[in-house]
């Protein structure tokens, strides 16, 4: 008990990777809820430059939160925000990952030579292949270090103006987390995790109750965006729409059906490696649906399907579909992090675990090819990840992976 109160104690500076909308709203709540030191490190300039700019000029980052029947201010600026990895790092015993991740490699490389033993790592969310990427950037120092998982953003939230103002939409009840056995013993990690309960709030709830694979392989970004995109998309006719569909409001029943064929597949995955490691239990893990039910509860409108609750989930009423606009009518954009970031990180790492453990994947596999297309990539051949731009990805085959094991006992 002594030594948990102790690291609390030393715990009062954050490393922020993220400059982006949650960066901004999880700043503002530290600051205001914690009193903490928020460093934030930002590689992207003109991010990082305007947010200075702020500062200099003396404005205080301010989040507005309305939701239901809440109306609340948080208010609190960085200590820092800058591109230099030693200042933004000195003292810091947490690092929170709020980035998109491709930009992961670049933050853990400039970071790398100031890892130190008992960091605590944070990833929200979390992408299949951060574990992987971890390993590649940071070799034998990733093992002085304790990652924790969680497979969503706190919120749905919007940055108005960097640096200056933030709201947030939506607030999840709670937020599961994953990680190893070894780690979740150690005090220091139960201090870090106390400690970014406080930054958050009464709300969402941390539970970090799973297994750290189970929830990288369940991550329902990856199960939701690519199945709306090709759901909506896959058999456009190229010609520019009228209006722009809405995100979740407007998913197709198609685009749902991929969604629930992904998740079963995700599924089968986590019980066929309990059935090669039966000392790896994966059962907490829960299908799309279940995950919707948990985590919005009373915010849904129709629970009777994933398609009805896609529908009606209060928070994401106002997503719309990326789109560029052509002469007053849209077409569909396609560069974007539904597809480069839960394509290229998401779902092409969980194929590739599947790829190991030789777990069929068919509805990932239309996604994959349909999605890889769409940007100019390739990653899935003739059923197997050996496409010319794999080592843009994270999968395991990416690093070189090739026994399960290294992936199940990370």
């Amino acid at each position: 008990y002594n030594e948990y109160k102790s690291y609390l104690r030393s715990m009062s500076k954050i490393l922020l990777c993220g400059d982006g909308n949650g960066g901004h709203v999880f700043t503002a709540l530290a600051t205001q809820n914690c009193n903490v030191q928020v460093n934030v490190l930002s590689l992207y300039e003109p991010v990082r430059t305007k947010w200075q700019a702020a500062l200099r000029d003396g404005a205080i980052l301010e989040v507005l939160r309305e939701e239901k029947d809440i109306s609340e201010t948080y208010k609190g600026n960085p200590a820092m925000v800058t591109d230099d990895a030693k200042a933004a790092a000195d003292g810091a015993k947490i690092l929170v990952f709020m980035n998109p991740a491709f930009t992961h490699d670049a933050y853990l490389n400039a970071l790398e030579p100031y890892v130190t033993k008992d960091m605590v790592i944070f990833t929200i969310p979390c992408q299949p292949g951060f574990d992987f990427a971890i390993r590649k950037a940071w070799g034998d120092k990733a093992s002085l270090v304790d990652v924790v998982v969680f497979d969503t953003l706190p919120w749905a939230c919007k940055m108005s103006e960097i640096g200056k103002n933030a709201r947030i939409y939506g607030t999840k009840d709670s937020m599961y987390g994953g990680i190893s056995a070894k780690s979740k013993a150690k005090p220091h990690v139960t201090a870090a995790l106390e400690l970014v309960q406080r930054c958050l709030g009464q709300t969402p709830e941390l539970r970090v109750t799973r297994p750290k694979l189970g929830v990288l392989l369940s991550t329902s970004n990856v199960q939701i965006h690519p199945g709306v995109m090709i759901g909506q998309w896959g058999k456009w006719d190229g010609k520019p729409v009228e209006a722009i569909p809405r995100f979740y409001f407007d998913c197709t029943k198609e685009g749902a059906r991929y969604c629930e064929g992904v998740s079963e597949e995700v599924l089968g995955i986590g019980k066929k490696i309990t059935e090669l490691f039966p000392d790896v239990d994966l059962s907490s893990m829960v299908g799309i649906k279940d995950w919707y039910l948990n985590t919005y509860g009373p915010e849904i409108g129709d629970t009777t399907s994933l398609y009805t609750i896609l529908r009606s989930n209060a928070p994401y009423s106002s997503f719309k579909h990326p789109v560029k606009e052509v002469n007053g009518k849209y077409v569909p954009d396609f560069n974007v992090r539904y597809i480069t970031e839960d394509i290229t990180f998401g779902m092409v790492p969980i194929r590739g675990i599947a790829q190991l453990i030789g777990f069929p994947t068919p509805v990932m596999d239309e996604i994959i090819t349909w999605s890889q297309g769409c940007i100019g990539k390739e990653y899935l051949v003739d059923g197997k990840l050996s496409g010319k731009d794999i080592k843009e990805t994270s999968a395991p085959q990416a690093s070189g992976i090739v026994d399960i094991k290294e992936v199940v006992y990370a």
